[in-house]
């Protein structure tokens, strides 16, 4: 999302008054919104916190507080530097590579985003969380990053998505602790969000991704602490180096459309046969992640149990069975107070749609594109249009209710609360479905029905066309929630 099409939201937003009404009671349940960072840096704070709370009762902001993305500040792409857009203080960054320079967002001046907006948002009634969202990109202004990212099956250092920064790495380990020590000591926060919009290798190499296409060389991980990792756990680091090299070979010559004599799914089968390490590497990355996760809600506690720690969940595990078995809710709620899975129902078609290609290049070959679909439908439980309508329709607030209800029956037993992702005015790509205020109400009234204990009206509210938040509120007030 280029910054003019951000900046034109939040002038919409302005522009249109928000309900004739007071403003809303006070409400236990979380109503939440994520936010780039132009606004609270240029913006008058005081009639915006109003817009929010009468339109939608919002009580909680999650600001994108640490990017080196430029849609996440709300900034041109262009000599963007990004980082923290709060202070670092550098007592909490022991032993890593990055600077005060290399951390510091620059793009606002001085500005410190969480000093100048937690008092004001505090006086409405709306407390601040820190949204983490890792990266997928190597940022180019910052010199000393490359060295927190990791390594593909081919000893290439990554630099975009699918790879990412490294969960084995101890530089990267440090870093990120250090930054959210840093928010929950130096600031008045509610909490903390980390996401991160990545898989493991396997699923990546085989392109069971809605980002299909990518290039199935660049499975990670394979840098030294992985590798040091992987021995130390009785792997043979060299045969999982040559059974992804053994998938790729698979994904190019389905993607040439030279299908396998015995078939794909056979031939998939017997690649995990013939390499077992290729499942204990799988292993591997998606244990590493959830351990560095356990590590980020054991260090905020240690400082404040009062602070609450949640995970952000990628769009994908909606669509692919395979991410969907590795993020099991109920193994994340032993260190999550929340989770908000994503459920951007607009563009969900669409991104559907782009799974299901490149699953027909890999595990699904010797399937139609059609036949993929509804054989997903049944594997994930959902109802919803034929392929050749998918996109133009998204999905429905029937998938909405079911992944909320799968995320709540997740957690059950556990006081973690399950905060979905409702999606309003999310960037459609040509072709994929817009949002509507009715289809926003039934959006919000499904997550409810399912189970949801709160809310988080996404993905950021400068995107936001007012009539559709303003939706979001008149389904809330209809539920008594605000």
């Amino acid at each position: 999302m280029s910054a003019g099409v951000a900046m034109a939201g939040l002038n919409s937003s302005r522009s249109e008054p928000a309900p004739a009404s007071t403003a809303p009671k006070p409400s236990s349940t979380t109503i939440a919104l994520p936010i780039c960072i132009a606004p609270f840096a240029q913006r008058e704070l005081d009639p915006m916190f109003d817009d929010m709370r009468e339109r939608a009762g919002v009580n909680v902001l999650f600001p994108f507080i640490y990017s080196h993305e430029p849609h996440r500040a709300g900034s041109p792409a262009e000599g963007f530097h990004g980082g923290n857009f709060a202070t670092p203080h550098m007592q909490y960054y022991r032993d890593i590579p990055l600077t005060y320079q290399d951390m510091r967002a620059p793009e606002f001046g001085d500005v410190d985003v969480l000093a100048r907006v937690i008092p004001v948002a505090l006086k409405h009634g709306i407390r601040i969380f820190c949204f983490v969202l890792e990266d997928n990109v190597l940022p180019a202004a910052v010199p000393h990053w490359q060295a927190l990212y990791e390594i593909d099956h081919h000893g290439r250092r990554t630099d975009r998505h699918p790879g990412g920064p490294c969960y084995n790495n101890p530089l990267y380990q440090q870093f990120t602790l250090g930054l959210i020590e840093d928010y929950a000591r130096s600031y008045e926060i509610g909490g903390i969000m980390w996401g991160s919009e990545r898989q493991s290798g396997l699923l990546n190499a085989l392109s069971l991704s809605q980002s299909s296409g990518e290039d199935p060389g660049r499975t990670t991980c394979f840098c030294e602490f992985c590798q040091k990792k992987g021995r130390n756990r009785g792997i043979d680091v060299e045969r999982a180096r040559r059974g992804f090299g053994e998938v790729e070979n698979f994904v190019r010559e389905g993607r040439a459309g030279r299908r396998p004599r015995d078939g794909s799914f056979t031939a998939f089968w017997r690649l995990l046969l013939n390499y077992p390490e290729l499942m204990a590497w799988e292993n591997l990355w998606v244990s590493s992640r959830h351990e560095f996760q356990a590590a980020l809600h054991a260090r905020v506690k240690s400082i404040n149990p009062a602070l609450q720690v949640g995970w952000h969940v990628w769009q994908n595990l909606s669509f692919s069975p395979f991410q969907r078995a590795e993020e099991d809710f109920a193994g994340l709620a032993g260190f999550a107070d929340f989770i908000r899975p994503a459920l951007y129902n607009n563009v969900a078609g669409g991104r559907f749609v782009s799974f299901v290609k490149g699953a027909q290049s890999s595990v699904y070959g010797d399937l139609s594109p059609e036949t993929i679909l509804n054989l997903l439908y049944r594997q994930l439980n959902y109802d919803e249009a034929p392929r050749d309508k998918l996109a133009a329709t998204g999905l429905s607030a029937d998938y909405v209710e079911r992944e909320t209800r799968r995320a709540v029956e997740g957690v059950a037993g556990r006081a973690t609360q399950i905060w979905p992702g409702v999606g309003i005015d999310v960037p459609a790509e040509p072709g994929m479905a817009h949002s509507t205020p009715e289809s926003v109400s039934r959006a919000v009234k499904a997550a409810f029905k399912g189970g949801a204990h709160g809310i988080i009206l996404s993905r950021n509210y400068v995107e936001m066309k007012p009539e559709n938040l303003s939706s979001a509120g008149a389904a809330l007030r209809e539920l008594h929630l605000i």
